[in-house]
């Protein structure tokens, strides 16, 4: 399965649908940069593999472009009223840097070594002889 930039570029709208302000051309932006920055060109299909990747990589991108834009919030108190948007800007650090984690972990696991050491079956683990049980430090000396 592929997708056109077009496509991606709705699946991200769709996911920032509820922001004011973030508009198709936003979305369309973001998406272009995040192929470009896995090797894609505009006019590509990204292929399913990196359909993940690119994703995650265009919504850290919109969730700092948010929070930059409404980093000038303000918090007002009048009487019994009062407005605080002063976290809008501080919840979307968050949620960018909640992406990057996982944006991190996904380019991680398709670029780890599969290498992984199994364990000996001619030693099996066996408790230590009584007295010599050092919490947390392995018992024998080989």
């Amino acid at each position: 399965m592929k997708l056109t930039a077009q496509e991606l570029t709705d699946r991200l709208l769709r996911r920032f649908k509820g922001v004011p302000g973030f508009e198709e051309a936003d979305a369309s932006d973001l998406v272009k940069d995040a192929m470009q920055a896995h090797d894609y060109a505009p006019e590509d299909s990204v292929f399913s593999e990196d359909i993940n990747l690119v994703m995650l990589y265009a919504q850290v991108q919109a969730a700092w472009q948010i929070a930059f834009s409404v980093a000038h919030y303000f918090k007002f108190t009048d009487g019994e009223e009062s407005v605080d948007k002063s976290m809008i800007s501080d919840n979307y650090r968050k949620l960018a840097n909640d992406l990057q984690s996982d944006y991190d972990e996904e380019k991680g696991r398709r670029h780890e070594a599969s290498f992984r050491i199994m364990k000996r079956i001619d030693r099996p683990l066996t408790s230590p002889p009584t007295g010599e049980s050092r919490r947390g430090f392995p018992w024998r000396k080989y």
